[in-house]
């Protein structure tokens, strides 16, 4: 096979918005580092966002402009597909129109269909509108779950073999670290200097913290004397969640402090007793992973993928219940054999994940749909 000339948007690099941009920066790192005489062309919009790449004589980096989805979508990424001469792209849920080249994209989830009540209307809609046509006709699609993979199949009728799942992993960086280190770094650089409780992640309404909060307070009333530290950017619907702190005279005790750069997120979950993520519903549910591979307990929700990648190395949850949320926080708070067993799972669990692989197998779909005239078989 000649190199292929492969292009992908990643305009979420450096969006400071969770899951996405975290997919894409560790696959193109996982990319640069993985056997290939491919040549890639990252269509970008925050350019210091890739600067730890480094040099990369297989990579180019060009910029989005118009940088606006309205603009960005239907106008310079085709010109640019078009310009650059590519074999395939590689699109972040939507797939341009008029392209004239294989298209792949990387659906993680379509939580919108099931809970559009967690979702702006706008956005809604254009999720609701664009997605499913996009997934109809991309010549392949990436997934990052067994779980996201039979949803976009029972939803919108894809076809099997048109579906890969690639698995995400937590990067180099998520691994244990000295307790009393982590506690140090924390009380110096982030104010926070009691035991707590750990939730990462967007503030979304879709990922259940007012539950999560209704749980805290109930464990407080049982003794627990922990913080809640909420680490994240605020997102779409967020503040019924603020008003019902306020409401339980919570503030004080549940520390917000916003979006964490990837380099201190190993001190936050290495600090904390628990961590906790009782989301609705979840693509993949990367920050339960990282929490492992820190040696972190887990408590996490039955139900969407987050059961199929933690496993049975956490405490599972119904998410529709605070006080099955609060009776697993005190489990695993007040059962320090229970704590340490599942810390232990989890490191071993979080390793069966990695970039590493998702790169390879992510490759391999480019080149097996340049190859084959019949479906990929996934």
């Amino acid at each position: 096979m000649k190199p292929l000339r492969i292009g992908i948007d990643v305009h979420s690099i450096g969006s400071q918005n969770g899951g996405n941009e975290t997919y894409y920066h560790e696959l193109v790192r996982a990319l640069t580092q993985a056997p290939r005489e491919h040549h890639f062309i990252l269509y970008y919009t925050k350019r210091g966002a890739l600067n730890s790449l480094g040099e990369q004589d297989s990579f180019s980096l060009k910029r989005l402009w118009p940088a606006h989805r309205l603009l960005r979508i239907p106008l310079t990424l085709p010109w640019l597909a078009q310009h650059d001469r590519l074999d395939i792209f590689h699109a972040q849920y939507i797939v341009p129109p008029l392209l004239n080249c294989k298209t792949v994209t990387t659906i993680p989830d379509i939580a919108y269909e099931h809970f559009p009540q967690f979702f702006p209307v706008q956005q809604r809609a254009w999720l609701r509108t664009l997605v499913p046509r996009s997934a109809r006709r991309a010549d392949h699609i990436i997934t990052v779950s067994e779980h996201s993979k039979r949803d976009l199949i029972g939803t919108y009728g894809i076809e099997e073999h048109k579906i890969t799942v690639t698995y995400e992993g937590a990067g180099a960086a998520f691994r244990p670290i000295d307790r009393q280190k982590a506690k140090d770094r924390l009380a110096h650089e982030y104010q926070i200097n009691d035991d707590f409780i750990l939730y990462v992640g967007r503030l979304q309404a879709r990922k259940n913290i007012g539950r999560l909060v209704g749980a805290y307070s109930q464990i407080r009333k049982s003794g627990y004397r922990h913080k809640l530290v909420v680490v994240g950017k605020a997102g779409s619907l967020f503040q019924p969640v603020l008003s019902k702190i306020r409401e339980l005279r919570l503030e004080s005790e549940i520390l917000f402090r916003g979006y964490v750069p990837d380099e201190d997120l190993p001190c936050f979950y290495s600090g904390a007793d628990v961590f906790a993520y009782p989301s609705f519903y979840e693509g993949f549910g990367l920050p339960v992973l990282e929490s492992m591979a820190c040696g972190t307990p887990v408590v996490t929700s039955q139900g969407s993928s987050l059961d199929e990648i933690a496993g049975n190395a956490a405490l599972f949850i119904d998410p529709l219940d605070e006080l099955s949320i609060a009776n697993a926080l005190k489990r695993l708070l007040g059962d320090p054999q229970l704590a340490k067993r599942l810390a232990q799972d989890g490191l071993r669990r979080s390793r069966e994940f990695s970039f590493r692989n998702a790169a390879r197998q992510t490759i391999d779909v480019y080149e097996r749909l340049m190859q084959e005239k019949r479906p990929i078989m996934a």
